[in-house]
């Protein structure tokens, strides 16, 4: 306990503390796999006390327009100084809002009569944004894309008149515009910003100072609308919120962002600063589609042919892990919003593009005939991915997460993993042919890599969500797959999982309401909620394979029930039992189980032990966590009522004795009504 203490410390201190962890892969079309590289600096700030950060945004804004209450600058009196300024205010806000984020469970909440001063700076900042594409030198942003390729992204030509735009200079006529007006400008900036980039060449010798001032500006542009959105969104209701985002939830924001994440991804010339635009531009992209009203992500998806980019990026070898984080974000994002996988299909197709074009490009390089290779499909590309990401230098999870991002990325993943194994029919969970089982193939991919998984260390938070994950994957995989569970070692790391999630459940809560997480932080009591939820996967698993194998079974016996601690005193309780018992349902509702009438477990178990915790969530409030490892201790007791009893006590018990008929409970006292799963079974198949 200490141990998890000091860890908190630590971890509230390392919050102060920001180290810039780029790592890049490569990917390998012959064998799926990924190699990696990596490079890392380390900055220091200060988490700051609660402040205004609406007022402190909005003068960064008034500040870099208006320095001495004058009139708008100039495109020509913006001097590189003004900017670099103006970037160091924006980095201050994001890092404070950042600081925010992570050190606590949620934001400070917004007051409502301030709407109308938030759209006013939402207006402001996003004009700000307009203004400096529509100022800066296109030709110069970027150095020309890979060997002349033509943009992926469609842009359709803008109803208005030709000049329109010309002569929109200035950060006043941005601002002052109706927002349709505003969508359509950014609309129009998207196109041209393609245009020029895409015929500029790598020779090009533009101002390096200015341009790289110039994108390192939008670049934290787009990280504090990123974050502005976040901030909004989290501080308040849905409806409210879009009504303050209006600016920003636009198809003109969805064609800028596209246009500056393909443009900053295909630069002849690749840069960290180029990663960073390519990142927020990314993020901001998730944020806008991610908010209602949700078509804009099929806008971005469909008519944009957003999975083109997506899938282009997916093979990307030179691409950092915060990047390729927020890339996988998108194919959960798709995956989830889109019916009948149509998002995944099409997905697929992008993917096939993709490859065959890299294969032609190879041959050219070659002038020889290569040999024609499978293409991979995204379940394929996204394990090897996840391999990568598990398997890859330095060792899983690093010692930086909020820049080493893989343990995000794995997490990530296993979750659309799941999310594909959960679209099929959960009947077809138990079905072991392999041709109508399209999730057996998927656990067949997987092979020894979830057993890698399973194997990981619980010393770190990251890791230990990436290993509940793949806890949760377990649920639809095939009844067979717990012989390749036992040969690996496997149900002794799923015990573990379960007896940590059982602690953070049971024991880890003080008395202010609150509780402590294991690996730091303090959050409310939802959280415990949150940890409640995460058991019913892990329960399910156990009591799906202890059913079907006897051998897991005893593994997870000897685990709850220690030989040394249970055996004894459970053989001299039957022993003084009536010797005329007999296990029946009407001898339970007379007297007990076959004569059991302790009302509590018999050893009277300690609080550290697992048993104890176990039990402990057979009485708990949520009728799913009560349902199932009452399941878990009936089976581990052999579906004996006596056993039972002796082992969890009658007042423990009396549910699951209620649910399979050996106790007669009102029907308005019982959560096992019709339409409730009363089995694990049952939960499984809703």
């Amino acid at each position: 306990w200490s141990c998890l203490q000091k860890k908190r410390s630590i971890n509230k201190e390392a919050a102060r503390k920001k180290t810039t962890t780029t790592t890049t892969r490569k990917f390998n079309m012959s064998s799926s796999t990924f190699s990696p590289t990596t490079t890392t600096t380390t900055t220091t700030t200060n988490i700051p006390s609660s402040s205004d950060q609406i007022t402190e945004l909005q003068c960064c804004l008034q500040s870099f327009h208006n320095p001495n209450n004058d009139n708008d600058y100039d495109d020509d009196t913006i001097t590189i100084q003004k900017q670099i300024e103006f970037i160091q205010s924006l980095s201050k806000w994001n890092e404070e809002l950042e600081s925010q984020f992570t050190t606590s469970s949620s934001s400070s909440s917004l007051d409502e009569k301030n709407e109308e001063q938030i759209k006013q700076i939402g207006i402001e900042l996003y004009s700000t944004f307009l203004w400096l594409l529509q100022s800066s030198s296109h030709d110069n942003l970027f150095s020309g894309r890979r060997n002349e390729q033509t943009s992926i992204v469609t842009f359709t030509s803008i109803p208005v008149e030709k000049n329109k735009y010309g002569d929109v200079s200035s950060y006043q006529e941005i601002v002052t515009q109706r927002k349709e007006d505003m969508e359509q400008l950014a609309m129009h900036l998207a196109s041209i910003l393609s245009q020029s980039s895409s015929s500029s060449s790598s020779s090009s010798s533009p101002k390096e100072v200015e341009e790289t001032t110039t994108m390192q500006l939008i670049s934290e542009l787009l990280r504090t609308m990123t974050y502005f959105i976040r901030w909004i969104m989290s501080s308040k209701s849905n409806s409210s919120a879009s009504k303050s985002l209006t600016t920003f939830l636009t198809k003109g924001t969805i064609c800028l962002s596209l246009t500056l994440l393909e443009l900053s991804t295909s630069s002849s010339t690749e840069t960290e600063l180029n990663q960073q635009v390519a990142r927020n531009a990314s993020i901001l992209l998730f944020r806008t589609t991610h908010s209602k009203p949700n078509p804009l992500l099929q806008y971005f998806w469909i008519t944009k042919n957003g999975y083109k980019l997506i899938a282009k990026l997916l093979l990307l070898s030179d691409i950092s892990t915060p990047l390729l984080f927020s890339v996988v974000r998108h194919v959960h994002h798709v995956v989830a919003s889109f019916p009948k996988r149509v998002g995944l299909d099409l997905l697929n197709d992008g993917l096939r593009d993709q490859q065959l074009l890299l294969q032609r490009e190879e041959e050219e390089k070659s002038h020889e005939q290569q040999q024609q290779q499978v293409v991979a499909d995204a379940t394929t590309v996204l394990i090897a991915t996840l391999a990568w990401c598990i398997k890859s230098s330095p060792a899983f999870p690093g010692k930086d997460r909020i820049n080493d991002r893989r343990s995000d990325i794995a997490l990530e993943i296993l979750r659309i993993l799941f999310a594909l194994g959960g679209s099929d029919n959960a009947s077809s969970a138990n079905n072991n042919n392999r041709t109508n089982n399209p999730h057996f193939d998927l656990m067949t991919q997987m092979g020894i890599l979830l057993g890698d998984i399973l194997h990981l260390p619980n010393a770190n938070v990251a890791t230990y969500e990436v290993k509940v994950a793949s806890v949760s994957l377990l649920m639809d995989t095939p009844i067979n797959y717990g012989y390749y569970l036992l040969a690996n070692d496997c149900i002794r790391t799923i015990l573990d999982v379960l007896e940590l999630q059982v602690s953070s459940v049971v024991l880890e809560r003080d008395v202010s309401g609150t509780r402590s997480s294991s690996f730091g932080g303090d959050s409310k009591v939802s959280g415990s909620n949150d940890d409640a939820a995460a058991l019913t996967p892990i329960l399910i698993v156990l009591i799906k394979y202890g059913t079907a194998n006897p051998e897991i079974l005893r593994q997870m016996k000897e685990r709850i029930f220690p030989k040394e601690e249970c055996d004894e005193l459970y053989q001299k309780a039957i022993d003084d039992l009536p010797p005329s018992s007999s296990v029946s349902s009407s001898s339970i509702q007379r007297g007990g189980g076959g004569g059991a009438k302790n009302m509590s477990p018999i050893d009277n178990p300690s609080k550290r032990t697992l048993r104890y915790k176990v039990i402990k969530l057979m009485t708990w409030s949520e009728s799913n966590i009560k349902r199932l490892s009452a399941e878990l201790m009936w089976i581990l007791c052999n579906s004996d009522p006596t056993e039972f009893i002796l082992r969890t006590g009658f007042g423990n018990a009396v549910h699951m004795l209620g649910m399979r008929g050996f106790v007669n409970i009102p029907e308005g006292n019982s959560s096992g009504g019709v339409g409730v799963a009363t089995t694990a079974e049952e939960m499984l198949q809703q």
